[in-house]
């Protein structure tokens, strides 16, 4: 009875781990996609403050950032595809 309650939970643990395997690539997208965007929008801002052409460089940045998340997430399913 032990024997069988503990393949139980090493089967569920097995199934567990293989579904948190296959979903890790897109739960890291939500930070990059956001980083990017913040990261690229904050240097828009810092360029934009330095040489008064607000909010020009800002709106590059965000938009950048914008199009290398989405750039990057069509890359990740693309290679998950292949799997």
């Amino acid at each position: 009875m032990k024997q069988n309650n503990q393949k139980s939970k090493n089967r569920q643990s097995l199934d567990i781990h293989k579904a948190f395997q296959a979903a890790a690539p897109y739960l890291n997208m939500a930070y990059v996609m956001i980083g990017s965007i913040l990261i690229l929008g904050y240097l828009g801002y810092y360029l934009d403050k330095k040489l008064q052409t607000s909010p020009f460089l800002l709106l590059v940045g965000v938009f950048l950032g914008f199009g290398l998340s989405i750039y990057n997430l069509i890359k990740v399913i693309k290679e998950n595809e292949r799997k």
